[in-house]
């Protein structure tokens, strides 16, 4: 919207005299009245002028199938982004907008390795105006490199009395071009992806391998990260661990009785390097306690509990698992045990 100004014309009443000097002061005061303005909005009408277009379209980047565009940003204050636009092969084909996007960049991921790319990027404003392009731009992102290794990878044995299982999992490998990762395994230490070794491939970013386990079997496993060209990354750290005895619990016996500070006991795990006590309200939920114990070497581990007071009265459930990682995760899981509080 603007406004301009358009005078109002004023009648003016006086006694004054038209004579001389008195007419002359008359014609000044009307003059002056006369100049008095008032505003009337008027509508500009709808916004129809474009940005500019983005200046200074460089390639970054182009390799391992992403390519790498950047740009200069506008300045128009109304601007709501830019488009991108893309087209295949030598000469191009018909250019296709593929992205509409608010930063002044896009890193265009899942290329193929082997075609040339070309692009151009316009501006769009609030009001849907698109600018035109002054800049196209090419490039070709060959597989120049295999993937990164996966990084945290853990490996646990899990023996819940149902199913015996090894769980793996570790970090996504950020690349543009990745296609799979590989597990390898062995019952004996290894530092390579020898494909004697590989027990599959998947997409996600965990495995639960339950082939061939057993109670006390130490397996070693590996990870590889895959590109679509085919290129494998170097041979994650190599971890091992085993399927683990589920503990025996002794005391407080099953449905029966305790004090607010209850001694618990269980037989010892011999391949546990420790031990993780719960205490809930349920069988899977509502865990008011936990805490790490170390193995010992007496046949019957046995603690104290050490938390806030039990309520008296109260029904509760208890659960120890043997431990054999390092990061703590439980492994072999025993049955859960109800005891009571005495008042």
């Amino acid at each position: 919207m603007r406004t301009t100004r358009e005078h109002a014309p004023l009648l003016v009443y006086t006694s004054v005299s038209l004579c001389g000097t008195s007419a002359g002061l008359l014609l000044l005061l009307l003059l002056l009245l006369s100049s008095c303005e008032r505003e009337r909005i008027v509508d500009a009408g709808p916004d129809t002028t474009p940005p500019l277009p983005p200046a200074g379209v460089v390639v970054e980047g182009a390799r391992d199938g992403y390519i790498f565009i950047g740009w200069i940003r506008n300045r128009e204050s109304d601007l709501r982004g830019y488009i991108v636009y893309r087209a295949e092969h030598i000469p191009p084909g018909i250019f296709i907008a593929v992205d509409t996007l608010t930063q002044n960049f896009i890193i265009d991921g899942q290329r193929s390795y082997d075609t040339t790319y070309h692009y151009f990027i316009t501006a769009l404003d609030a009001s849907g105006n698109e600018s035109i392009a002054i800049d196209t731009v090419s490039a070709t992102s060959p597989n120049l490199s295999a993937p990164d290794a996966p990084l945290r990878f853990s490996s646990n044995g899990a023996n819940d009395g149902t199913t015996q299982a090894m769980h793996l999992s570790w970090e996504p490998v950020e690349e543009a071009d990745l296609s799979t990762y590989r597990i390898y395994r062995s019952d004996t230490p290894f530092d390579t992806p020898d494909p004697a070794r590989r027990v599959t491939e998947t997409e996600q970013i965990f495995f639960i391998d339950t082939a061939g386990m057993r109670i006390g079997m130490l397996m070693y496993y590996g990870i590889t990260a895959v590109d679509r060209g085919g290129r494998e990354s170097k041979l994650s750290p190599v971890l091992s661990d085993l399927i683990a005895h589920r503990p025996i619990l002794l005391t407080p016996p099953d449905n029966g009785t305790t004090r607010v500070f209850p001694t618990l006991s269980w037989l010892r795990v011999p391949e546990a390097s420790r031990y993780l006590v719960s205490i809930s309200l349920a069988e899977q939920t509502g865990e008011v306690w936990s805490g790490y114990v170390p193995n010992t070497a007496a046949d019957t581990v046995q603690i104290r509990y050490t938390g806030t007071a039990l309520t008296p009265g109260t029904r509760y459930f208890w659960r120890v698992s043997s431990v054999t990682a390092d990061n703590g995760k439980p492994n072999g899981i025993s049955a859960a045990r109800r005891f009571i509080v005495k008042d």
